[in-house]
């Protein structure tokens, strides 16, 4: 039943007319390039979850988020969620979400929201060994971070309103178990049954693994994401690669499945809202490593991506098809 919906591919390109798309490339590698050295830099110490470097990174990302012309969100009118956890030792850390809001301007759709995401923590310093011991986490996830706030710059400076409200989140604590987006689930923002659904973004920096122009979507099998992405008709010469074997597994381990899996039923239902991690390469040698610098990126490569996604953003902000679940043992929040 997963692919039935295409039925509906020909009266969706017809509606299609593009007129809230922005210019074929809307994002300069030399941004991303900025961006994704400072937070991968030796000075951020790979900006380990409670560390000082790590309350530097949030508070960076929420004035890029505030330079965007992002709102905030929150009740208290920041761009900061505050959450705690208390680790395996029990020592509690202090820790930062960003989060700012695009709003929608479709009367109908507004109070819909589409959720964009990365994490910006990482693992910090290797213990143990001689030489370099940063791991800096420049694709992991300096990258996806760098995507979200050129995605929200790309749509500020283009001066275009979309349909459906959209948020943009910022995580720490993946590294831990997705325990910023997790946090975030359990204290949202907006109403769960309004998220029309969240993109993940996470490893976007390289372009070896499978060529340039392609990206893959984690979790394809599970939803009708994929199959309307695949729909969007301005993509040029990107391609969205639903080949990828380990995608079903990776779905599992991204800030994406804190909106998928709110709940199991004891029945093995899972309830949550369909989503999907965007990335360029899998589980490439230099992730979790020292060798994971903003140096070794196919930024322009990185820049034609991004701006396809912000596009692509703005297209299913105004789409009147819907996202659901097309694997029987999930279901959407209600």
């Amino acid at each position: 039943m997963k692919k039935m919906f295409l039925s509906f591919l020909l009266l969706l390109v017809v509606n299609s007319s593009g007129k809230n798309s922005l210019s074929a490339q809307t994002v300069r590698s030399g941004d991303l390039r900025e961006w994704v050295s400072f937070l991968a830099s030796d000075e951020m110490r790979g900006r380990a979850n409670g560390s000082p470097e790590m309350k530097i990174a949030a508070d960076w990302v929420s004035k890029m988020f505030s330079e965007a012309g992002l709102m905030p969100v929150l009740p208290d009118g920041a761009y900061i969620q505050n959450y705690s956890f208390t680790g395996r030792q029990q020592q509690k850390t202090d820790e930062r979400n960003v989060i700012g809001m695009i709003p929608g301007s479709d009367p109908s759709l507004k109070g819909q929201y589409i959720f964009l995401s990365a994490h910006f923590d990482h693992i910090g310093i290797r213990k143990g060994g001689s030489g370099d011991s940063i791991c800096n986490g420049a694709d992991d996830n300096a990258a996806g971070t760098a995507t979200l706030i050129a995605i929200a710059k790309a749509i500020k400076d283009s001066g275009k309103k979309p349909g459906r409200s959209i948020v943009f989140a910022a995580f720490s604590g993946e590294e831990r178990g997705m325990r910023g987006s997790r946090y975030l689930v359990a204290n949202p923002p907006v109403p769960l049954k309004d998220i029309y659904a969240d993109l993940n973004f996470e490893m976007t920096g390289h372009s070896e693994s499978y060529g340039k122009h392609n990206y893959y979507m984690t979790g394809c099998k599970f939803s009708n994401l994929d199959d309307l992405i695949k729909t969007y008709p301005d993509r040029g010469m990107i391609n969205l690669i639903d080949t990828i074997q380990m995608a079903g597994s990776l779905f599992y381990a991204s800030d994406n499945i804190a909106f998928s899996r709110i709940s199991v039923s004891p029945e093995g239902i899972t309830t949550g809202i369909p989503s999907g991690t965007f990335a360029t390469t899998t589980m490439a040698p230099y992730i979790h490593s020292v060798t994971d610098e903003a140096d070794k990126f196919d930024y322009e490569n990185m820049a034609e991506l991004t701006s396809y996604f912000a596009n692509l953003v703005l297209w299913l902000s105004e789409s009147k098809q819907e996202i659901n679940w097309t694997d029987p043992l999930f279901t959407r929040v209600k």
